[in-house]
């Protein structure tokens, strides 16, 4: 089972910044998930909430602020003792920093419409180098899509929420996905067994709990979103 960084390692290292990859690549762990916003200015932005308050020394919401200037902002302040001053990341950066990593999840946080295009076509600028490892990842299958639509050579995942009511795989299907990501509580054997007979790669989120790891690993899970990568190492 592929161990995958949350966000890089949330919590061990500050989110979403480029030293808190850093740190993960340091593990050993060269499989990652991470958080796309677009900028005032249409860039792709490596950030998961909408405001910058929870993260980063910035306020107002992260489309109201061009890249540069998101940029400039310190995202690891609020990690206690941490020694860089990262500020919030393109997406582009960050590619560049894990061009060696095996396998990428590309959450698209993004809920209008005119930023779904913007999102497509700065990844299918991206697709041609990263083909076989990147997915891009949401909870909006409005995006899904849109992306199926417009831009089908981009491998698409279905993220769901622990209070889903509905048929994860049907849904998946519709959307020509190749991945499925329910929360860990969704999942057990059939579950798994039947998306592996569909060939769906099966991941989840977000495990930190060694028991829970072992459970998940045990029903043949493809891979395993975490915040905390050094103990997924040591319990798996």
């Amino acid at each position: 089972m592929l161990i995958i960084g949350h966000r890089g390692a949330r919590g061990e290292a500050p989110e979403n910044t480029l030293s808190g990859f850093n740190y993960l690549k340091s593990l050993g762990v060269l499989a990652l998930e991470l958080d796309i916003h677009v900028s005032k200015d249409q860039q792709l932005v490596v950030i998961h909430d909408d405001s910058l308050e929870r993260t980063t020394t910035g306020i107002g919401l992260v489309k109201e602020h061009c890249a540069a200037d998101l940029a400039d902002l310190n995202a690891c302040s609020y990690f206690k003792d941490w020694p860089f001053q990262d500020g919030v990341p393109l997406l582009q950066e960050v590619l560049a920093l894990v061009s060696d990593f095996s396998h990428l999840q590309l959450e698209v946080k993004v809920k209008d419409a005119q930023d779904y295009v913007i999102v497509g076509r700065e990844l299918a600028k991206l697709w041609p180098q990263f083909s076989h490892r990147m997915v891009t990842t949401s909870f909006n299958t409005a995006y899904l899509a849109y992306m199926q639509q417009h831009y089908p050579q981009i491998q698409r995942g279905l993220l769901v929420e622990s209070d889903f009511i509905g048929d994860i795989i049907a849904t998946a299907q519709q959307l020509d996905c190749q991945l499925i990501a329910p929360h860990h509580s969704l999942l057990n054997k059939i579950l798994v067994d039947t998306a592996h007979q569909q060939k769906l790669h099966v991941s989840t989120w977000t495990v930190n709990d060694p028991q829970r790891m072992q459970e998940l690993a045990a029903m043949g899970l493809d891979s395993l979103i975490t915040d905390y990568p050094s103990l997924a190492l040591k319990t798996l």
